[in-house]
């Protein structure tokens, strides 16, 4: 009996730590694949969005920057990163990734090589798991708890002429130019050096957050969210983000940003 209590007792607060995750709209964990946990510590921390790289090799997807050397390797499939287990969480939670979270989850996924084949190979993965996905057939919006965001190199043109858009696109500052419907390209994404220069918000002046905000604006105008990527882990420049209307806050550091967030 005093087993069954002490089991009972963990799972009572195992139960409990769950509820208590506070979804963050705008928390993306860069890289997620890279830290020591993945897609686990980023829920466990409210992350609403989520990055990984992705690999063609021999037919499948693996979840990694860099080609291994060798054929034998220890990289993990994409599905089992993190399809399978974000499905579970939808599944367990009725329906959602968060309990009572109305806003997306997104699922970056960086093709690094083989644009081409890399977007068949997610069609044929991303299928089985369609019920969580917000995607377009034929021009019928189904509407999930998943946005998949391809970037890296995206297959554009495949994607556009698709009966079948289980995906959207990353969009570049250029893109703008061409006024893409949101529903295909909801994000507009920028390395931050591009936009102007910054190590750190000591290092930024007047006009260069001004580049930020007519960015951000730009984007908004469209009805498109904005991420700039390779951002220092910055406070100051955070409160900046948050006040030009950026959609998304790129980071390393999970628990720097989540208790930023849960400050604002």
């Amino acid at each position: 009996m005093r087993l069954l209590f002490v089991v009972l007792t963990i799972f009572s607060m195992v139960l409990s730590l769950s509820a208590q995750v506070t979804p963050l709209s705008l928390a993306h964990s860069h890289n997620d694949y890279e830290q020591a946990r993945p897609l686990k510590a980023a829920l466990e921390n409210g992350f609403t969005s989520v990055e990984a790289d992705v690999l063609y090799i021999y037919g499948k997807l693996y979840v990694g920057h860099n080609m291994p050397d060798k054929k034998r390797h220890r990289l993990k499939t994409l599905t089992k990163q993190y399809l399978k287990p974000l499905y579970k969480q939808f599944k367990a939670n009725g329906g959602e990734i968060y309990k009572g979270y109305e806003g997306d989850f997104y699922l970056w996924i960086d093709i690094k090589f083989e644009a081409g084949r890399s977007y068949k190979a997610l069609q044929k993965r991303l299928y089985p798991y369609r019920e969580m996905l917000t995607y377009y057939e034929k021009g019928q919006l189904h509407q999930g708890k998943v946005t998949v965001i391809l970037s890296g190199e995206r297959p554009f043109r495949q994607l556009l002429f698709d009966d079948l858009q289980l995906m959207t696109l990353d969009g570049r500052p250029s893109d703008l130019d061409g006024n893409y419907d949101t529903a295909l390209m909801p994000f507009i994404s920028e390395h931050a050096g591009r936009i102007c220069q910054v190590r750190s918000y000591d290092d930024l002046g007047e006009a260069e957050l001004q580049r930020i905000y007519e960015f951000a604006a730009k984007a908004k105008a469209q009805g498109k969210k904005v991420r700039l990527w390779a951002t220092p882990e910055d406070e100051a420049l955070w409160d900046e983000l948050v006040k030009a209307g950026v959609g998304l806050i790129n980071t390393d550091d999970l628990g720097r940003l989540r208790r930023y967030l849960m400050n604002q």
